[in-house]
């Protein structure tokens, strides 16, 4: 049953803060805390650790932390927008080594230095950071002092010396640009929604296609992601949450001010509310998105302070991830990140994006047509041909997918359909040279289209003489390569090798050891894992319907069902352990018809099955 959500808990959609040792809560307040609400569990050996340090460590979830006042008072301005005295950059703390710079905001010391969004702060003032310093102290000071950062940017150590001054931080800005409704978004926060409500309607009469620039939001609170994202789509659920019992609870939408298109901007840094923002346009086919894949964070964390936790006094707080979030689709952005679609290089991301916000024109001649997602995008020649464009547009006709279809406008009402490529040359863009994402011996494949949708995300790689060989067979470790590449899972650092055959220094060490702590595969009794052997297809079956179950609603749901009599007997061909994972494939549409259980495993097949996978689940957009 799902459940209407309760808002007596804030729920945050946000990135980790930096984190100073926990003390004023007591300790057997905690264990409490983290018992009841921490959405995986918390071993007992664990919470009988002697302090909340040690627990907090021992769990390993960077959004689970204590925060001292004054940490929870930066907290909330961090979402909400504020004026500050410091250099301008907002940082994260997910990742080891330093703290990623997240955004440069605009009008500031860091944005005139030159600091650029990925920069890593590795000091400040010639003190290297470490995870017990909060950056933001030493870095934050008196209007006109000087201080010194040092970040790490491609390797490269670089020092800026900045002069500190009062810095204005804009969670939401909005411009027309031309019939484009260009809106940045840094964070979702108290006043996001209101003000894209302004900014759609002081736009929209004269706006073609909006575009939502997340590529610098690392999240916020839920129900302002909601708010926000409804204003384009009218959804009536805009996500769901799952606890650790396995309930599910909703949040309601609200109605739309535009019916146009929109084109979500990501990138890397674009993390957990901007996450669910795209999944909110891709599940109500209210645009597209473009850029670079998200970083992958689908948890919800409560907000525990004096206002609804007795414990919490003199203005702490302690933040707890409590709930997995899926997007109304279903489909989890945790780890996997949210796939655009239209992959395309930071550097040309801006621009391909503006090329696609023109009107439908008069005329078909000298236009271009673009069918993509259920949308229609209309691009001009004379803009896609200019200097500063070029690039760009090649870039957006190499990055469409199999499912697109694109015309040139003939005549006054005539839209001949083109193939990229031929379009490309047509085009005659000079020096730039088309590279079709595709290999050329799959053309007589019948899995044709899903290779050549794999390959158009960079998720299969082929062979140096640049072809797939799509019949070769695959081994255990290659198939788990390809699963591991296609869902962005991280090589877990740090833990032994559950079997005894896969080395670390081997080259499928990461992908089989990032299956197995996903719990996707496991080895065979003797504690071996074969990487070498061929796989089946239905072993190929039962990996895929565990990462089902990890990857959306309907394949957890799926999952959790016995299998009934008439089931057993439709898939009997497949082993005992194989029936209740081909059940799951047949339900949501995967499985394919050619292969027998025990076939060999081959490319194509991999491939066919990876891809109606993540169509099915919808981490392929459209």
């Amino acid at each position: 049953m799902k459940k209407l959500l309760s808002a007596l808990l804030a729920l945050t959609l946000s990135l980790s803060l930096a984190v100073l040792p926990a003390s004023a809560l007591e300790l057997d307040q905690a264990r409490e805390l983290l018992a009841v609400h921490y959405v995986d569990g918390v071993p007992p050996e664990v919470l009988e650790l002697d302090s909340l340090d040690a627990i907090l460590e021992a769990i390993g979830d960077p959004y689970t932390f204590y925060m001292t006042p004054e940490q929870y008072q930066s907290f909330n301005q961090s979402v909400n927008g504020r004026v500050v005295v410091g250099i301008g950059a907002t940082v994260e703390t997910a990742f080891d080594d330093g703290y990623r710079v997240m955004s440069v905001l605009p009008d500031s010391p860091a944005l005139e230095a030159g600091i650029q969004p990925g920069d890593i702060l590795v000091a400040v003032d010639g003190v290297d950071l470490t995870a017990d310093i909060d950056p933001r102290v030493p870095i934050v000071g008196q209007e006109g002092t000087d201080v010194t950062v040092t970040l790490l940017r491609k390797g490269q150590r670089l020092d800026f010396t900045l002069t500190r001054r009062a810095v204005h931080i804009p969670i939401v800005t909005y411009e027309q640009l031309d019939s484009a409704g260009y809106i940045e978004c840094i964070s979702f926060g108290s006043t996001t929604a209101q003000s894209i409500q302004e900014a759609i309607r002081e736009m929209d009469d004269h706006t073609a296609v909006w575009i939502m620039d997340l590529r610098a939001n690392p999240g916020g609170d839920s129900y302002a992601t909601s708010l926000s994202a409804s204003l384009f789509t009218s959804g009536q659920v805009m996500l769901y949450f799952r606890d650790g019992a396995g309930e599910y609870y909703y949040q309601p939408g609200y109605p739309g001010l535009t019916d146009k298109p929109v084109i979500v901007l990501t990138s890397e840094h674009s993390a957990s509310g901007s996450e669910l923002f795209a999944g909110d346009i891709r599940a109500y086919d209210a645009g597209i998105a473009l850029g670079q894949r998200t970083f992958g964070k689908g948890t919800a964390q409560i907000v525990l302070e004096a206002s609804n936790c007795p414990y919490m006094v003199d203005g702490e707080a302690m933040k707890i991830t409590a709930y997995r979030f899926f997007a109304p689709d279903g489909a989890t952005n945790h780890i996997t990140g949210v796939l655009p679609t239209l992959l395309i290089s930071p550097e040309n991301t801006e621009q391909a994006a503006m090329l696609l916000t023109s009107p439908k024109p008069k005329q078909a001649s000298g236009g271009i047509k673009l069918e993509l997602a259920g949308h229609t995008f209309y691009i001009k020649r004379e803009e896609a041909v200019k200097e500063e464009n070029r690039a760009a547009f090649l870039e957006l006709l190499e990055a469409l997918p199999p499912s697109a279809k694109l015309y040139k406008g003939t005549g006054s009402q005539t839209w001949v359909e083109i193939d990229p490529g031929a379009l490309a040359t047509e085009m005659d863009l000079d020096d730039l040279i088309f590279v079709p994402r595709t290999f050329g011996d799959t053309a007589d494949s019948p899995y044709a289209r899903e290779i050549n949708t794999l390959t158009t995300y960079g998720i299969l790689t082929g062979y140096a003489d640049g072809n797939f060989h799509p019949q070769d067979r695959v081994t255990r470790a290659q198939f788990c390569t390809m699963v591991a590449s296609a869902l962005d899972l991280p090589a877990p650092s740090g833990k032994a090798s559950q079997f005894s055959d896969v080395t670390a220094d081997s080259w499928y060490a990461g992908p089989i050891h990032a299956m197995a702590d996903m719990g996707f595969i496991s080895g065979y009794n003797d504690g071996r894992f074969g990487p070498g052997d061929t796989i089946s297809y239905q072993e190929m079956v039962a990996v895929l319907s565990q990462a089902a179950a990890w990857l959306s609603m309907d394949g957890y749901n799926l999952n959790h069902q016995p299998l009934l009599l008439q089931e057993s007997i439709q898939f009997r061909d497949f082993a005992d352990w194989a029936q209740i994972p081909a059940r799951n494939l047949d339900a949501l549409e995967v499985l394919l018809d050619g292969p027998a259980p025990t076939d060999a495993g081959t490319r194509e097949i991999a491939a066919a099955l990876l891809c109606r996978l993540m169509e099915r689940t919808h981490l392929i957009w459209g």
